[in-house]
């Protein structure tokens, strides 16, 4: 072959590299799509030609609420599938979107606002604690939509002029314990106590509680004779239950957790002191601890409770059974069976008025009466609960729900035994 032929062949070849390196280059190449947050949790439903109801809730999965959080987490996803079992709600199924917001409230506000304005759910239900209801709530009412919450009772919560909130527990947290001061009220003059002490932490919530029951026992004719505040942190109880023990009052009434509860009983018990009656805020509704704790001194000791696991309200044995067929024998939480309860609450008012219509919605909590695992619920104007608080009292080494009347499992003991 000459040098010319040889020449050309070379330069068509390298030609042809040229043309396919330049087509190759000028080819689009199809972009990575951006990263997207999914919700924590999405309750796929069944096969259905309705499209599914959705339902949003942002939760404290995390952070410093994800205790309460999770097991909220249970009760709406528990619900979610015994609706779904039984035919769905108006005939489709539940669908939950969830996201995770790490116990922060900023991020609480912009998974509501996503959540309705995004992933347009139908509905909306609450996190958990009045520091995340509060700004969410405001979401929920800018956008028209009911709200109905486990976990937000504070004052500031109802306090704002809204309208879409529904606290879905018996009764506001303050009131917890006037079942009981009535209890005391009702007892035949022989038999009442005529003096009462008052001895509470110092905590805003359990200080709440027992000065609303103080100033019924008070406007009931009871004299109190003593009232001490001490610090939160306190260990030794001696010296209170020697005051107490000087004064001697049929009634103790105390502003506990657990911890002081049992505190105050064993230094009650060291000093010599037995009340005809006795009540603490928290400590005796947890079965196991304060029962390991202080043994038979736990008899005849009552308490307030919002919601009990071995109650019989209706619906609740088969909440109960629905639990712990899906999430094994753990005790049930209180914040689960309150979840639970705003499923209850969402649901009956849907099916009352045949819509997932929220500002219909909203009309219909504010006058309905709904069946639920914590009692019968109804709603004032602000969205807080007329119900009412159960009465525990420790009977035979258990508890027994003594009161109101629509929970009552046993007849109360009065006069208190021996501690």
């Amino acid at each position: 072959m000459n040098s010319k032929i040889w020449k050309l062949v070379i330069g068509i070849a390298l030609l042809s590299l040229l043309i396919t390196a330049c087509g190759s280059a000028a080819t689009p190449q199809a972009p990575t799509a951006p990263a997207t947050t999914a919700p924590v949790v999405t309750e796929a439903p069944s096969a259905t030609s309705e499209p599914p109801i959705k339902v949003g809730a942002s939760l404290p999965l995390t952070g410093n609420f994800s205790a309460p959080g999770t097991a909220a987490q249970k009760g709406y996803q528990l619900w979610a599938d015994m609706v779904n079992k039984s035919g769905g709600l108006l005939g489709r199924q539940v669908e939950f979107v969830i996201y995770d917001n790490a116990s922060n409230p900023d991020t609480a506000v912009a998974d509501y606002e996503r959540l309705i304005t995004q992933d347009k759910v139908d509905l909306v239900v609450g996190p958990f604690s009045s520091k995340l209801v509060i700004p969410t709530s405001e979401v929920a009412a800018k956008y028209g939509y009911a709200f109905p919450e486990p976990a937000g009772g504070a004052p500031n919560v109802f306090n704002r002029g809204l309208t879409n909130i529904f606290f879905a527990q018996p009764a506001p947290s303050v009131d917890q314990a006037i079942p009981f001061a009535k209890y005391v009220l009702s007892l035949p003059a022989d038999s009442r106590p005529k003096t009462f002490a008052v001895i509470t932490g110092d905590d805003p919530f359990s200080v709440s509680v027992v000065e609303s029951v103080q100033k019924l026992l008070t406007d009931g004719g009871l004299t109190m004779v003593l009232k001490e505040v001490y610090p939160a942190d306190t260990k030794d109880f001696s010296s209170l239950a020697a005051k107490v023990a000087d004064k001697n009052p049929d009634l103790i009434i105390g502003g506990t957790q657990f911890e002081d509860s049992v505190g105050q009983i064993k230094a009650y018990q060291q000093a010599g002191y037995q009340p005809r009656g006795a009540m603490f805020t928290t400590g005796p509704s947890l079965p196991k601890e304060f029962s390991e704790a202080l043994g038979t001194a736990t008899e005849g000791v009552f308490a307030p409770i919002s919601w009990f696991e071995a109650s019989t309200i209706k619906t609740n044995p088969e909440f109960v059974k629905a639990y712990h067929d899906k999430y094994g024998s753990e005790p049930i939480a209180e914040d689960s069976a309150n979840a639970f309860t705003v499923g209850q609450v969402l649901q009956q008012a849907v099916e009352n008025i045949q819509s997932v219509d929220n500002a219909k919605l909203i009309e219909e909590m504010h006058k309905a009466t709904f069946t639920t695992v914590v009692g019968p619920l109804s709603f004032d104007a602000l969205g807080q609960p007329k119900g009412s608080f159960m009465v525990l009292q420790w009977q035979g080494g258990k508890i027994v729900i003594v009161g109101p009347d629509y929970a009552k499992q046993a007849d109360p003991i009065w006069p208190k035994p021996q501690w």
